[in-house]
């Protein structure tokens, strides 16, 4: 919906008139124009109406698509991630990915492609890895930000386990601390976090546990108020996945199989089961390095 038919969705569900919604700076015939999108709302005058509907911003933003060409594609990304085999959304998405292979007209495309190429390449011959050219190119970009956005933290969140040590650590030296964090929207924040693991995972299956134990050290030192319990439990299961590498003590591999009954016990079992393989891959076999490409590589929320 957009921000004149949220307005009426709201205030028809609280039984109100569309004179009980004006104020000083609005008259009927303004409101209902603005109900039916043929008129702008100022955004001062927004927080208004909002107060007259007992609304909060997040509440009423919730509920609003500012942004249906991204929602469609969200849409399309994940229904296409859940049914690999379905021909005519991959088609799709697979058309979609080859218009901005061509070109990219802003931040959102250039992370809409991204995502397509880290995750699609797993399983589609019809969308390759990413190739060095173009992690250097990610590379140089973030470089030059001084202030990363969402989608900044997003493309990190799929790629950094691409770069070299030398280009994890400037880039995080740019993206942490995350800037106005109190400020920050919760999917800006996760992204950032989804960064850390795993960046902190590749180095583990990488055999670097010296780079792990630091990175793991610096994830720790985030989430201050302690507010994030999905990206702390994650800490703690690569914490204990690290330990038992490095010290091969029975207990760490209880905490890990604890965490996983958890994801079980709570109806996450594709992530569950995700854990199982990669621990069984790490600690039970002679396992060697790999290319980044076949790293393990999560669903990220775009």
């Amino acid at each position: 919906m957009n921000i004149g038919e949220t307005l009426r969705f709201f205030r028809k569900k609280l039984h109100l008139t569309q004179k009980e919604m004006l104020d000083d700076h609005l008259d009927p015939s303004s409101y209902s124009r603005i109900e039916h999108g043929k008129q702008i709302i100022r955004i001062d005058t927004l927080a208004e109406v909002l107060k007259k509907l007992s609304l909060s911003p997040e509440e009423f933003f919730s509920r609003v698509s500012l942004d249906k060409e991204q929602k469609k594609f969200r849409e399309l990304f994940y229904y296409c991630a859940e049914h690999l085999d379905n021909q005519t959304t991959k088609q799709k998405l697979i058309d979609y990915y080859l218009k901005l292979a061509k070109f990219q007209h802003n931040l959102k495309e250039f992370s809409n492609y991204i995502v397509i190429k880290v995750y699609f390449s797993q399983y589609w011959k019809e969308i390759p890895p990413l190739t060095g050219e173009e992690v250097q190119k990610i590379v140089d970009y973030l470089l030059k930000k001084d202030y990363y956005q969402q989608y900044d933290y997003l493309i990190l969140a799929n790629t950094i386990r691409f770069f070299s040590i030398k280009q994890q650590d400037l880039v995080l030296f740019r993206a942490l601390p995350i800037a106005d964090e109190s400020l920050r929207d919760p999917l800006t924040i996760n992204f950032a976090y989804n960064m850390l693991t795993n960046l902190i995972s590749s180095r583990i299956h990488a055999k670097d546990y010296e780079g792990a134990t630091k990175y793991l050290t610096m994830a720790k030192k985030q989430d201050k108020a302690g507010k994030n319990y999905h990206f702390r439990m994650n800490l703690q299961y690569l914490n204990n996945l690290l330990e038992y590498l490095v010290t091969g003590e029975h207990q760490y591999m209880e905490y890990i199989y604890d965490f996983i009954k958890l994801l079980e016990n709570i109806g996450d079992i594709d992530q569950a089961e995700i854990l199982k393989k990669e621990v069984t891959y790490l600690t039970h076999s002679n396992f060697a390095l790999i290319s980044k490409n076949d790293f393990p590589n999560g669903l990220f929320k775009c």
